[in-house]
Formats: C-alpha cells, sequence, structure tokens
C-alpha cells in the first residue's frame, strides 16, 4: 500500500502552518478547512484500514515530537488532533503513542504553557481524558507499524482471553473442560450414570417417563450435548 500521497498532504499541511508562525488550533483549523483536508478520508483503502490509519498517526507524530520549530511542533499536535476527530470510522482508530513520544507531548505542552498558549494543555488534557491515545513503549516507525498493529491486535484479544477466564472461573463447565477424567471421576459413578442414562431414555422413549426426569437427571447444558432425533423433549429452548 503507497501511503507517500497522503503523508505528502499531511507534510504540506503542516508546512503551511509553520511557515506562518501560527500556534493555535484555530489557526489549523483554517488551514485545514482551507485544504479541505477532511477529503483525505475519501482516498482511504477499503481494506487494512487500522494499517492505514496507524501509518497517517505515526507519520504527524514526527512532526509532534521532532526538534523543529514550536510552530511545527504544534501543527503536527493539532494534525494529529484533527485526524482522529474527522475519521469516519466507528469506532474510530486510536492513536498509538509510545512512552517516548508521550515524554516529548509533555516537553511540549509544558513550553507552550511557558508561552501562553493555552489552548495545548486544554487540548491535550482533553485528548487524555477521551482516551484517545494508545500507549506502548516502541517508538512507531515505517518498517514497524505492521508488527505494532499486530501486536495492538494480540492485546485486544488477550483482554478478551482475560475475560473469558473470568466469565467461566470456578464454573462447572470450566471444571469439565480441564479435569484429568482419570483422577477427578469414578469411573464405576460414570459407568453408573450411563446405564441410568440408557435406562431412562429407553423408557422415555415408550413413553413411560415425563421429560422432565431428564432435567433432574443432567444439567440443562448437558441436555444438550445428549440430544438426539428421537427425543422429542420441547421443554428445551
Amino acid at each position: 500500500m503507497d501511503l507517500s500521497p497522503f503523508k505528502q498532504d499531511i507534510d504540506e499541511l503542516i508546512d503551511e502552518f509553520a511557515q506562518d508562525e501560527l500556534r493555535t488550533l484555530a489557526d489549523m483549523k483554517r488551514v485545514w478547512l482551507s485544504r479541505k483536508f477532511t477529503y483525505i478520508y475519501e482516498a482511504s483503502p477499503s481494506t487494512n484500514l487500522s494499517f492505514f490509519m496507524q501509518s497517517l498517526y505515526a507519520h504527524t507524530t514526527r512532526h509532534m515530537v521532532s526538534n523543529d520549530s514550536l510552530s511545527r511542533r504544534l501543527g503536527g499536535l493539532y494534525c494529529l488532533y484533527c485526524l482522529y476527530e474527522t475519521q469516519p470510522f466507528k469506532p474510530p482508530f486510536h492513536i498509538y503513542i509510545s512512552l517516548g513520544e508521550l515524554k516529548k507531548l509533555k516537553e511540549l505542552v509544558v513550553e507552550a504553557k511557558n508561552k501562553d498558549i493555552r489552548v495545548v494543555p486544554a487540548l491535550v488534557k482533553r485528548m487524555l481524558e477521551k482516551k484517545i491515545f494508545l500507549f506502548g513503549f516502541v517508538d512507531l516507525n515505517e518498517s514497524s507499524i505492521t508488527e505494532t498493529v499486530n501486536q495492538l491486535t494480540d492485546l485486544q484479544n488477550a483482554r478478551v482471553q482475560v475475560a473469558y477466564e473470568k466469565l467461566f472461573a470456578s464454573t462447572r463447565i470450566e471444571h469439565f473442560i480441564h479435569m484429568d477424567l482419570g483422577m477427578e471421576v469414578d469411573l464405576n459413578v460414570l459407568l453408573k450414570m450411563s446405564t441410568e442414562y440408557a435406562e431412562a431414555k429407553k423408557q422415555a422413549i415408550q413413553g413411560k417417563f415425563l421429560s422432565c426426569f431428564f432435567f433432574c437427571l443432567f444439567p440443562r447444558w448437558q441436555l444438550r450435548n445428549v440430544w438426539t432425533d428421537d427425543m422429542q423433549m420441547h421443554a428445551i429452548c
């Protein structure tokens, strides 16, 4: 995926902002609107959207944490915020930022505050409150974007797994899945249960037992596992 045109557009946007030594978010919004910059998303790919967005964010972040003029660094911050807020994707893609970049952002906030550019600390506070950032340990560069996107996906999957484990912790289902049958269950008990079930099934087919018998013999989740075509127990949803 060639993202060079997108990155060039971002460079030109921030160049215009920095050349005029602009310093406020309102100034960036004027430049943004004059270039109709939101149309950058009209050419976004139909696949790999996470890679696309993290690439734009990473390229913009480099302006924000550079050693260039204050106007250019502020332009990077404002552009980053506008890219996030104007994206058409739901849910929105959050901005990956490393701890080193976060430190640079803090320094930018302090410098702006000392120069009485009050919008900067207020904006960063808003971004933090909205949880726009995803914090990581590794700086994101051109070659590592795919790897980082994969790591973010793995992190999300890990969160799902933790939620799953909490949901099923200390339940009978978890016990049956993980137990050692040879150690946890008396085989004679299993044989007795199997015999009782076979006899109950036979009598149920012959109409001698009511279906409620099975609810007493087996938990609801086990009934689904032993369901057969010849057992018409409509009480199970």
